[in-house]
């Protein structure tokens, strides 16, 4: 009985085991990139382009309708010599007729190709737009490493507390300290236990931020890799920011967006001086009729040979000639001139901004970098100054009041250079995506 209780328990340990995943941050940013809502919102628009792309360009295509109809007179109806005759009759009418469009002052050529150029562009803009949730799942992911990192560091901190406390009423039973040391000791520990549990509270915000912008409902067993692992194999070191510069503006998809539109408002201006070309269309139309009489008065002829006497084919072209259509067209190029010179203008923009902001990132990640030698300098500093005030403490030498600011400056140094060193490697990823 006691072998079975066992091997149950260790089938619901390993069945707990594989039940609670780890995600790694690459894990994150595929499932991201599949149920986030703004992202699935740029792919409709995506795909709304790629409609409008397919229907410029099968705009070539010749144009075919059938028609049929059933009519009836009463009275005075037509006959199928024209005339009209003194009867009640009835007669059907069928056919069909293709166009095809011949020239169009280069029109459907140019619509098509602006049309392409804006699919591109809507691709790119979806692209940007991954790169932009890429980046709030790395900033999410990381709140959610650094946080778990504070909770250590916290836990540590009470753990150092309770050391002291119980070293404070050692040293208060043997007669070297107060009694009102004692007391400000369990006020440290509590303090430090009433900063572990909001520290606690703030990695479970934290995870539940990271959870919304995967699209996640709550989870209890959300779980992300240790950051041990997120650390491993990160380079650290930072290159000429000109070199990214130039990166960018080959590489990012704002910029290729802003460059498609550009070219797409060439054409569109194209497109819209065609309005001031002749057009051309072919025609092609077949059609029959039947005629039929209620009465006795007129004869109805027999359907196969009214078949054939009624048939007809058509075949012609259509020529139009612009004239004047109230300056519509004039008007309408000149907006479209404007917009090439609004998207020339975009695009100095889009790449002044991607300098300003590479520039931006460097300076952060330089001053974050400072940041965190400084603070791994500090850190070193407090530990010794913590421990030499500890010791005097413990023989003496140093007041209660002295060992409680340097453990506060001590674990003030720890949760700073942790602060400096994932801002720095958050710095690092900015950069890293400009550059990729």
């Amino acid at each position: 009985m006691k072998r079975v209780f066992l091997l149950t328990l260790l089938m619901a340990t390993v069945i707990g085991g594989q039940a609670q995943k780890v995600w790694t941050l690459d894990e994150c940013i595929a499932y991201a990139f599949e149920h986030n809502l703004d992202l699935r919102q740029s792919k409709m628009a995506w795909q709304q382009a790629e409609y409008q792309w397919k229907m410029s360009k099968n705009a070539w295509l010749p144009t075919l309708n059938a028609n049929a109809g059933e009519y009836f007179g009463f009275g005075q109806s037509p006959s199928y010599t024209g005339i009209y005759v003194s009867d009640n009759s009835s007669s059907a009418s069928f056919g069909a007729n293709v166009s095809v469009p011949l020239f169009q002052g280069l029109n459907l050529y140019n619509t098509a190709k602006a049309d392409a150029l804006n699919l591109q562009a809507t691709e790119m803009d979806q692209e940007a737009a991954k790169l932009n949730l890429k980046l709030n799942v790395i900033a999410y992911y990381m709140q959610v490493l650094y946080g778990k990192e504070m909770v250590e560091i916290a836990r540590r901190q009470m753990e150092l507390s309770a050391e002291q406390l119980e070293k404070t009423q050692q040293l208060f039973e043997s007669g070297r300290v107060a009694e009102a040391d004692v007391y400000e000791s369990r006020a440290q520990l509590a303090s430090d236990k009433s900063n572990l549990t909001q520290t606690e509270t703030d990695l479970a915000l934290n995870l539940l931020s990271l959870m919304q912008t995967l699209e996640i409902e709550d989870d209890e067993d959300f779980e992300v890799s240790s950051p041990e692992s997120f650390f491993a194999g990160q380079n650290e070191e930072l290159d000429a920011p000109q070199t990214t510069v130039t990166q960018a503006l080959l590489n990012q998809p704002v910029m290729e967006a802003a460059r498609l539109r550009l070219q797409k408002s060439h054409y569109d201006l194209k497109a819209s001086k065609s309005a001031w070309y002749p057009s051309l269309d072919f025609y092609a139309g077949y059609s029959n009729g039947l005629y039929h009489y209620f009465s006795d008065n007129y004869p109805n002829t027999p359907i196969d040979e009214q078949l054939k006497r009624n048939s007809r084919v058509q075949l012609g072209v259509s020529l139009n000639i612009p004239i004047f259509n109230g300056m519509k067209t004039k008007y309408r190029v000149k907006m479209t001139e404007l917009s090439i010179d609004e998207q020339q203008l975009n695009l100095e923009n889009v790449e002044k901004s991607l300098r300003k902001e590479i520039r931006q990132a460097y300076g952060n990640a330089k001053a974050a970098k400072q940041k965190m030698e400084a603070m791994e300098n500090s850190l070193d500093a407090s530990r010794a100054a913590y421990e030499y005030i500890k010791a005097g403490f413990e023989m003496g030498k140093k007041t209660l009041l002295e060992l409680n600011e340097s453990k506060t400056r001590f674990h003030k140094a720890e949760s700073d250079l942790l602060q400096a060193r994932y801002e720095y490697l958050y710095r690092l990823k900015i950069i890293e995506l400009y550059k990729n």
